[in-house]
């Protein structure tokens, strides 16, 4: 059974292949549904944010001269 960040990988790779293969058209038509350019690029948004909580926090470790 996939995980929830496989899920979320895999709805992210559908949504960009579908953007690619319509790509320069201001309106698509996903599985009967109509959307708008706008409204993929924010749902590919949602898709890259829930990504990047689901991989869980980052840690970064620097050094610097104050």
């Amino acid at each position: 059974m996939p995980t929830y960040l496989e899920n979320l990988t895999a709805a992210r790779n559908t949504l960009a292949a579908a953007l690619a293969t319509n790509a320069g058209r201001p309106n698509y038509n996903i599985d009967g549904e109509s959307i708008d350019f706008g409204e993929l690029m924010d749902r590919l948004k949602k898709l890259d944010d829930a990504i990047a909580t689901a991989q869980g926090p980052v840690e970064v470790e620097t050094q610097g001269l104050v």
